[in-house]
């Protein structure tokens, strides 16, 4: 079976995931359609795998000083998100060569995007939502009318969080049409146990985006609080960002230039060698002030598929991947206190952390392997397509 995987950038650090998809799908033939192809070295795709690229089209129309005309030209359909003009056309034709069975169209905008050419072609098309796109971006009128108006028209829905599918069932999704499909983590390539070199102190990890709603800022104030208890301990955080600036002056006004290291955007299997040699894993996710929030935390399951005890906030989409008192602690969200008493029990308890990291590959390995998603994820294309 053909189907056309469509993303906005291949080859993006934190989405990772997608990559993963194409790389282990089993029963269908993934054709790649994106407007940009980024890390290619580090993300290469399938050999023969056909990769539509349209980076001339990747300005967004709707953003632009054309936008009235662009919304003019969307208006009969209600998607003002809708692909319009040389690109519809450009896409139409690609698709006519390949014939596709299914298209599966990662994040919102690009499902709305896609789906008039789908519709046209009578091609199932399957929306896949991962977070700013049931989050933030409803905050724009424009995007949350055409999903509104449009949600109805898609084959089926795929959602990374419980949270997700409630929002999609509130919005009136029938069930039968919305699958929760985790983007998961492929445990096989994470080291448990953990061979990590002898060392006098504890290693704690962050990966995460530099940004409001992954809470850097209560991880940091936590960790300066344990180092006042442990002095020797160090936390290494790993990714980039607009509060790259912001974080580091944090660091610097509270002495902690010596025990957290800022180690910017790596590729993954840098960040899967460093969670082999750490000891803890913290994200203390938070709702952020434009109502951004997490969707599938998939630093947090692979953290865990490498034997990693978590430190985690109970954000969205993070509750269903750690389980308090067993993989981990969760904590209420911008508790800091709470969070640098939970670190202090890791931090003092080696036994601690090796059975909660135990608990916690074994949940990976049993709930969210990559390769069990994937399974699910092409069971729904399938069905879209014997049933449309």
């Amino acid at each position: 079976m053909k189907a056309v995987i469509v993303i906005n950038e291949l080859g993006v650090f934190s989405e990772v995931w997608v990559w993963r998809q194409i790389r282990y799908f089993n029963n269908i033939e993934p054709f790649i359609l994106t407007w940009k192809y980024r890390n290619k070295k580090i993300f290469p795709i399938p050999e023969g795998c056909d990769v539509k690229i349209l980076e001339k089209y990747l300005a967004k129309p709707e953003d632009s000083t054309k936008r009235w005309t662009y919304r003019l030209k969307c208006v009969s359909g209600l998607n003002f998100y809708n692909s319009v003009g040389t690109e519809r056309r450009d896409i139409a034709q690609w698709l006519d060569e390949i014939k596709p069975d299914v298209i599966l169209a990662h994040f919102g905008m690009k499902a709305l995007r896609m789906l008039t050419l789908a519709k046209n072609n009578n091609i199932p098309i399957v929306a896949h939502f991962h977070g700013s796109d049931l989050s933030t971006c409803l905050n724009n009128r424009w995007y949350k009318w055409s999903l509104l108006n449009n949600l109805h028209k898609f084959s089926a829905v795929v959602v990374v969080g419980s949270h997700q599918k409630q929002w999609m069932l509130v919005h009136g999704v029938p069930e039968r049409k919305v699958h929760l499909i985790p983007c998961g983590v492929p445990t096989c390539e994470f080291v448990y146990p953990n061979k990590k070199t002898k060392k006098d102190f504890v290693r704690f990890l962050a990966v995460s985006r530099l940004v409001e709603k992954k809470g850097l800022e209560y991880s940091i104030h936590a960790f300066s609080i344990v180092k006042e208890k442990f002095p020797t301990v160090k936390l290494d955080i790993f990714g980039d960002g607009p509060l790259d600036k912001k974080l580091k002056e944090q660091v610097n006004s509270m002495g902690l230039a010596d025990a957290v290291r800022f180690m910017g955007s790596v590729s993954p299997d840098y960040i899967r060698k460093e969670m082999a040699l750490s000891d803890v894993f913290l994200q203390h996710s938070v709702v952020a002030s434009n109502g951004d929030m997490e969707g599938f935390g998939v630093s947090v399951a692979e953290a865990s598929a490498s034997g990693l005890p978590l430190v985690c906030s109970n954000a969205t989409g993070i509750i269903d991947q750690v389980v308090d008192g067993e993989t981990g602690f969760l904590v209420e969200q911008k508790d800091i206190d709470g969070m640098a008493s939970a670190m202090l029990r890791l931090a003092r308890d080696k036994e601690l952390r090796r059975k909660m990291g135990r608990a916690g590959r074994e949940r990976m390995e049993k709930y969210f392997d990559t390769k069990k998603q994937i399974a699910k994820l092409e069971d729904v294309l399938l069905n879209c397509v014997k049933h449309d």
